[in-house]
């Protein structure tokens, strides 16, 4: 079901790229449903929805970002969404609770942010991918000012696959009750930030290592990490190849990497897994719960010392989740050990962590 469909809106005579065709369908959309089939879409300058449009893409729609930009798609309810309730011009109440973005593929190649989404009640982003954004993949909110509440965002998937990004963040929310349900965010820096809060993780999974260390190639790099694999399946990991992977150096949006940052309160994450990051779990505010979750690194990765939760708040819970030391040197808890309430946790394989839950159950 759609209202408008962009084969309906072809190139004109001297355009070298699909942004203006694309505005042009967007623009001519308002509160309709714009069909953007497979294909690939060069973007030499930003879009921008403003007018209540939703898009449905095709799973291989591709919006190419083939300039550099801000974001290649921007979002924007453009009304004033701090009102409880908005009307349109007749005075009738408007209360569309069904826009979305559905499908597609943004690749920002090192140029731009992927999406931005900002200015809405209850709006839903949903099987989308979102690669190699420059500072973000999904940004939600940014500095548009107005008011999002309510994004339901589910199999949203951030993925870099080109290395000069380090540094850059999956998905970055400064709003407010927010749910985001199995999403997954592989090599950007910082996997999730939220600045927001009340804001709801559900089987998020961050993890990283596809991008090789810098000056290997990535071809390089996976035939080294799957001969590896197969070492580690074999039960072949010796100490002469955990030296050859810590000498050929780590992928290189692991370096400084946090899977998931809180810089505000009454967050929860459920089921959610920080898998291969210097730090797992970076709180920064009081009233965050930590559920059902869970830490690990892939020592393939030649991470040492990771830390699983940094906590520099005055108050997190943490209760049902499971954590792993694979490497026998990764840390378990770094913060106030009186900001923290501990239920039914477990750790599996090295002393650092065993012993921090023993002392805690004495």
């Amino acid at each position: 079901m759609y209202d408008t469909h962009l084969s309906e809106f072809p190139r004109f005579d001297g355009e070298t790229d699909d942004s203006s065709r694309i505005q042009r369908a967007i623009d001519a959309t308002p509160n309709g449903i714009l069909c953007i089939p497979k294909g690939d879409y060069e973007i030499a300058t930003p879009l921008f929805i403003k007018n209540r449009c939703s898009l449905d893409m095709h799973p291989a729609a591709r919006l190419i970002a083939t300039e550099e930009m801000d974001f290649v798609l921007t979002y924007d309810g453009n009304a004033n969404f701090h009102e409880l309730t908005l009307y349109n011009d007749d005075g009738t109440i408007y209360d569309n609770l069904g826009l979305f973005i559905k499908g597609g593929d943004i690749d920002a190649r090192g140029l731009a942010s992927c999406l931005l989404v900002a200015n809405a009640h209850h709006y839903t982003l949903s099987n989308i991918s979102l690669h190699n954004g420059k500072k973000y993949g999904l940004c939600v909110g940014g500095d548009l000012g107005g008011r999002l509440y309510e994004l339901v965002a589910s199999n949203v998937y951030c993925k870099c696959t080109m290395s000069g990004l380090s540094g850059n963040i999956g998905i970055y929310t400064n709003e407010h009750d927010g749910h985001y349900t199995d999403c997954f965010v592989v090599d950007y820096t910082t996997g999730f930030k939220a600045v927001g809060s009340a804001n709801r993780l559900t089987r998020c999974h961050i993890w990283g290592g596809t991008v090789p260390p810098k000056g290997k190639s990535m071809k390089e790099w996976s035939e080294f990490y799957g001969n590896n694999k197969k070492r580690l399946i074999a039960e072949q990991y010796t100490d002469a190849l955990d030296a050859a992977i810590l000498e050929y150096g780590v992928p290189e949006m692991l370096v400084d990497s946090i899977a998931f940052e809180l810089c505000s309160g009454i967050n929860v994450l459920d089921g959610c897994f920080a898998d291969t990051a210097v730090i797992g779990y970076l709180v920064k505010e009081k009233n965050n719960i930590i559920t059902n979750s869970g830490f690990f690194n892939n020592k393939l990765m030649g991470l040492r010392h990771t830390l699983a939760i940094k906590n520099e708040s005055s108050e997190l819970i943490v209760t049902n989740s499971f954590f792993t030391n694979p490497t026998g040197t990764d840390r378990f808890y770094e913060g106030d050990p009186n900001a923290v309430v501990w239920e039914n946790n477990n750790a599996e394989k090295g002393k650092i962590f065993e012993s921090y839950f023993a002392n805690q159950n004495q």
